[in-house]
């Protein structure tokens, strides 16, 4: 199971449904769907951001489980690389 690296591009796809990569998102989360998803400290940073200012979202309601920082995961605090 190798981890899916997730940058701002494919946060923001995923969850706005007018997005033009919309559904390309969810079908790469389908298909890798045993897969954690890894991304950075700044694509968090962005994504959320986005939220905040494009839909009024503040807080973490939304991030999923298999959601790990990179440095987390290359430090293997959730079972990356030992």
């Amino acid at each position: 199971m190798n981890p899916l690296f997730a940058d701002t591009f494919y946060w923001i796809a995923l969850v706005d449904f007018t997005d033009s990569a919309h559904q390309r998102a969810l079908t790469l989360t389908s298909e890798r769907g045993d897969s954690p998803i890894v991304t950075t400290d700044e694509a968090s940073a962005e994504f959320l951001t986005f939220l905040t200012i494009t839909h009024g979202v503040s807080g973490l309601p939304c991030v999923p489980q298999r959601w790990y920082t990179f440095t987390n995961w290359q430090s293997g605090i959730y079972g990356g690389r030992s």
